[in-house]
């Protein structure tokens, strides 16, 4: 008998959790932590699991978002989710499309956007089994590379694979009496330096920053499990620096970065001190990797240039270069999908 393809509610958390955990290529955004934050920020999460007598063999969180003339965007953020190393690998992963066709009907979406990821040593052919269910290319909504970091767990020098400019500038940060403390509960007034520091970060570039009260509860659901990790640094009382390491089963993920640009504190190294620390922590509490969440390597002439500062930061402290599959649109009404399109450019030129 093949699996039951059904809506998760509540009671199947944990068994959603714990398959999140177990496959080395889930991440974050499609834990259940995750869909329970976006509803916040009105993007409330439908979820999909394969029950195969108890088993979970594969699961799919669509954010729904509003679309024009009363229709939705269902987007899977990195995902979906399925047992690649089964046998029946692309059926699970076929049954998956299904359920989410069926889900778009349901929920007058138009299209429902996949993006999963990759991870170093999979063999599967994602690009290849996107073609074979009729998927459609589409521009990416999240970073298309990232690095992927090795802790050296259990030994005593943990910054051996860092550059030589980390290592030193991360010293040298100590020796400028640059404090970080880690948090590792959701504790508003530290939530609160995160999102004043994003904000002032968010200034000098071009991302969203959420609000203080996703990143509140955000916190608060995943240091239910031990996955919240917030390091902030500190010169006297002055905070600096922020970063947030949500952690899913043994891999973090550098989801968020922040950094004061004040001339007297150039010197002081925050974001060095702050990833210094997280790491040693993160390792030192048996996580094995870290996900630095969006690198453009050196050679890659088709990265966006915004992403070259912080991607010579990520990159000192070492990773392996990691290229995801890219977006795919499962198209569900072809109609309002050209709608859609046609809505968007004549937007686009309105606004140029």
């Amino acid at each position: 008998m093949p699996p039951i393809l059904r809506r998760a509610d509540d009671t199947d958390r944990p068994a959603w959790d714990t398959f999140i955990a177990s496959r080395p290529e889930a991440d974050l955004l499609q834990s259940w932590a995750w869909g329970e934050c976006t509803a916040l920020a009105g993007e409330p999460p439908a979820r999909l699991l394969l029950d195969d007598n108890g088993q979970v063999r594969g699961v799919a969180q669509a954010l729904l978002r509003p679309a024009v003339f009363g229709r939705q965007v269902a987007y899977v953020a990195h995902g979906p989710i399925w047992d690649r190393s089964a046998p029946d690998a692309d059926r699970l992963f076929a049954w998956l499309l299904q359920g989410l066709r069926t889900l778009a009907r349901k929920e007058r979406a138009l299209v429902i956007k996949l993006d999963p990821r990759a991870e170093p040593g999979d063999a599967t052919d994602v690009i290849g089994l996107a073609r074979a269910n009729r998927l459609r290319g589409a521009p990416d909504l999240q970073a298309p590379t990232t690095r992927i970091l090795e802790l050296l767990r259990g030994l005593d020098q943990p910054d051996a694979s860092w550059h030589a400019d980390a290592r030193r500038l991360s010293r040298r940060a100590e020796r400028e009496g640059t404090k970080v403390v880690i948090t590792r509960q959701s504790d508003p007034a530290e939530i609160a330096i995160l999102h004043d520091l994003l904000t002032l970060t968010a200034a000098h570039g071009d991302f969203r920053v959420r609000s203080p009260e996703f990143l509140d509860r955000l916190a608060s659901e995943l240091s239910a499990s031990n996955g919240w990790y917030l390091g902030i640094a500190r010169v006297d009382d002055t905070p600096i620096a922020a970063m947030a390491f949500p952690r899913i089963g043994n891999r973090a993920y550098y989801l968020y970065g922040a950094l004061r640009r004040d001339p007297e504190y150039k010197h002081h190294y925050g974001s060095h001190a702050v990833m210094a620390t997280m790491l040693r922590t993160l390792a030192a509490d048996g996580c094995t990797s870290v996900d630095m969440w969006g690198v453009v390597e050196p050679d890659d002439a088709t990265a966006d240039p915004a992403w070259r500062g912080f991607s010579d930061f990520k990159r000192t402290f070492g990773g392996v270069p990691l290229r995801h599959p890219g977006l795919f649109d499962l198209v569900t009404s072809p109609l309002w999908y050209r709608v859609r399109s046609i809505w968007e450019r004549l937007t686009l030129r309105a606004k140029v």
